[in-house]
């Protein structure tokens, strides 16, 4: 959380030109500073808050506009949605290409460790992104000039041990100040009595870690388990179709009579089906859709309806049109008795797959698409999670400029690995560089 907080202002402090300059040093030659100018600022801030309409409401609290707010009170969780995972795709063709390389590789490192579950080759990637980073940074900014000391703050060295803290004590997210402050303020609610708060406090959080201990022993005695509302619809595994439904069914037409065909192959017969709104995923979040979203202000909405999926082995992105259930016989049609069976599926209009070439330069931290009109059907629990889809025009390698979508996951869950080779690894002749976690 802190150390979130403290990256954030190192970095800002240096783009922005606003760190300490030593006599012998000219903040002319600083080449990053590249937000120094007032109206670069202001527009870069303006953009931030603009982008914010299009963080889904499950990535809490949006950023406010970062050139007004940054010193009134701007929270913790917004310089984290900011430096690491807006900052990088409104400072690509901004930053200079290799100091906005290196800042993607700070980016990706800081990313993998806020899961909650990391994996060992996971923590291999880390480490390797964060010492090159570490090590890039102090080249390209400090330089081994006297007079940039400055610059090399504990915080820079200090996410190079994040790997092996991981390791001895688990990932960073179960120990992180988020979880101490949230812990503190949930025993706190249970006071009722204003004398002696500190014994009282230490008998609530005795009588917590009992209660843990019985439940996680006897689960059956947990009945604070949520129930699912009134209309909704249990998928099982952790997924819930939830209302609003339509009232009555439609029978599809076009493209999506189309795609609907192909998905139940030949032999099946075009049903007819009722929309739906909302998708509950097993990770808490609520994936939304066009259909119900179109019909508020675009200024009133917080953009819920893209999502990733598993599609032929390889994760791809698409914006849900609506939910549905399909009614497909398990029968012949000669029989007196048919069986149905529920197929529950998402109508989704598919974005391309990623610009290989930013991918490679970012570290897959730049994961900029293209919005299709091709519309796939595909089953709701090959869904994984909701994501933001932030645009930008980006210029192409073909030079032409073009409106791109770049992927914004939330802090906190898996991220993708959208099998790309970290650059960080091109650069190592022996290959063992950066891998030795201990």
């Amino acid at each position: 959380m802190h150390l979130a907080g403290n990256i954030s202002d190192l970095l800002i402090s240096l783009w922005r030109s606003t760190i300490d300059c030593s006599p012998n040093d000219d903040k002319d030659s600083w080449e990053w500073a590249v937000l120094a100018d007032e109206n670069t600022w202001r527009e870069h801030g303006e953009a931030i808050e603009r982008a914010g309409l299009c963080l889904p409401s499950s990535y809490d609290h949006k950023p406010r506009n970062i050139a007004e707010k940054i010193n009134t009170q701007y929270k913790t969780w917004e310089f984290q949605l900011y430096t690491f995972g807006l900052a990088p795709i409104f400072l690509y063709d901004v930053l200079p290409t290799t100091y906005w390389m290196n800042y993607c590789k700070l980016v990706r490192g800081f990313q993998i460790m806020c899961q909650a579950a990391i994996t060992h080759e996971e923590l291999l990637d880390a480490h390797a992104l964060l010492c090159g980073w570490e090590y890039e940074f102090e080249n390209l900014y400090y330089n081994l000039r006297e007079s940039r000391l400055q610059f090399v703050r504990p915080c820079v060295h200090q996410v190079i041990h994040l790997v092996s803290e991981a390791i001895h004590k688990g990932p960073p997210i179960c120990y992180a100040q988020w979880t101490m402050e949230r812990t503190i303020g949930n025993l706190g609610e249970q006071i009722r009595q204003p004398s002696k708060p500190f014994a009282n406090i230490s008998r609530e959080g005795v009588r917590r870690c009992r209660i843990n201990s019985l439940l996680s022993v006897m689960p059956e005695l947990n009945e604070s388990v949520d129930c699912l509302p009134q209309g909704a619809v249990d998928l099982g595994d952790g997924y819930a179709l939830l209302r609003k439904c339509a009232k009555y069914p439609v029978i599809p037409q076009g493209s999506v009579a189309i795609a609907i065909r192909q998905f139940l192959g030949p032999g099946h017969e075009l049903p007819h089906i009722q929309k739906w709104a909302r998708l509950r995923l097993p990770n808490g979040q609520i994936a939304r859709s066009a259909w119900r979203e179109h019909l508020h202000p675009p200024d009133r909405v917080r953009i819920s309806r893209n999502v990733k999926f598993l599609h032929e082995g390889e994760i791809r992105c698409g914006e849900v049109q609506y939910f549905t259930r399909l009614a497909i016989s398990n029968a012949p049609a000669q029989e007196c008795q048919q069986r149905f069976n529920f197929v529950d599926i998402a109508v989704v209009r598919m974005y391309s797959l990623p610009d290989r070439h930013l991918l490679c330069l970012s570290s897959q931290v730049m994961a900029a698409f293209s919005l299709l009109e091709d519309i796939k059907v595909i089953r709701v629990k090959c869904i994984e999670g909701v994501i933001a889809m932030i645009p930008r025009r980006i210029q192409t390698n073909s030079g032409s400029e073009t409106t791109m979508y770049c992927m914004m996951e939330r802090p906190g869950y898996n991220v993708s690995n959208l099998g790309i080779v970290y650059r960080v690894y091109e650069n190592d002749d022996d290959g063992d560089e950066g891998n030795d976690v201990e």
